[in-house]
């Protein structure tokens, strides 16, 4: 951007660093959204869209919410399928300062999303990470609040049709997957609309065709994060143990590809949050029984259907 201020500069380098994301970038007592970021936002949220310089030939879309506020604009985002990186001023304003340091403090995701001024009480919000190829598939699935984590692999003809199963059944809001599986996942879990695609982000959320059906929102990570030595080290470092054959995984690389995956993700958007996770289960087919979305809709498992109570009598 030509002739732009210390600010602008400043949000530009930290945005690309953060792509696929909308920079929340804290000014005052403000949020800010710069550029395409703004001219999402003021979409997507209802509120109106200005300029910074108007007067100049190359004005700057922005719009902005407060900052006491930002917990609920955040959370219509997230649940429209977007990720919000909230970028925090590190420093305190003073004379000699002139441009105050900020960093990106946060990555909220759909699938992370799990504060309670973001989600609804007693709501269960998966992340999921899937990986695999021919007939054998992993598939993992992190609660972050709780820190439940578990993993499993499946192989055989009708392994795809079981992973599918098992994802259902978990309704992850989110869900991991390798770039080159994209055209198998995106025809298997139903026509995706995409809310937005762009050079910056895209954003594609799965919008059931009808109620057997969840909304998820897809996204394909590059195909190098599964490999199998770096995410087997990865959850090792993390449950703190020499080698991951006391939680079943042995010869499973598909299952520690997708916990492994599942996990760095959790690091990387939540930081510190991330720490309390100190345990995995191994998912065997015959521990659980796989109910679909109708079933788990009727019996309220995954949220409340938050049907008005009938008080006839």
């Amino acid at each position: 951007m030509q002739n732009a201020t210390p600010m602008l500069r400043q949000y530009l380098e930290i945005k690309k660093q953060y792509p696929g994301t909308l920079l929340f970038f804290r000014l005052g007592d403000f949020y800010e959204l710069f550029n395409e970021d703004a001219v999402v936002g003021s979409r997507e949220l209802d509120i109106t869209l200005t300029a910074r310089h108007k007067d100049s030939q190359n004005p700057v879309p922005m719009c902005g919410v407060p900052h006491h506020a930002a917990a609920a604009y955040i959370s219509k985002l997230v649940k429209k399928g977007y990720r919000v990186a909230i970028c925090e001023q590190t420093e305190n304003a003073g004379k000699d300062v002139k441009l105050v340091k900020r960093e990106v403090v946060r990555v909220i995701t759909p699938g992370t999303a799990v504060d309670s001024q973001l989600i609804e009480s007693k709501e269960s919000i998966y992340l999921a990470a899937l990986c695999g190829a021919g007939e054998c598939f992993g598939v993992s699935f992190l609660e972050l609040s709780t820190g439940e984590f578990f993993t499993s692999q499946i192989s055989g003809a009708d392994a795809w049709t079981k992973i599918c199963a098992d994802i259902e059944s978990f309704a992850p809001r989110e869900l991991l997957f390798p770039e080159s599986l994209r055209v198998l996942i995106e025809t298997s879990f139903n026509n995706p609309h995409r809310l937005k695609s762009s050079d910056s982000f895209e954003v594609v959320s799965i919008a059931p065709a009808d109620s057997r059906k969840f909304s998820t929102t897809l996204t394909a990570l590059d195909d190098w994060l599964f490999q199998t030595e770096d995410c087997h080290n990865l959850l090792i470092r993390q449950l703190n143990v020499k080698d991951l054959s006391g939680f079943g995984l042995d010869g499973k690389p598909f299952a520690v590809r997708a916990a492994g995956v599942c996990l760095r993700y959790a690091q990387e958007t939540q930081r510190a949050a991330a720490a309390h996770i100190s345990d995995i289960s191994y998912l065997h087919s015959n521990d659980f029984l796989v109910l679909d979305a109708i079933t788990l809709k009727n019996l309220e498992i995954i949220e409340p259907r938050n049907e008005k109570a009938d008080t006839r009598f």
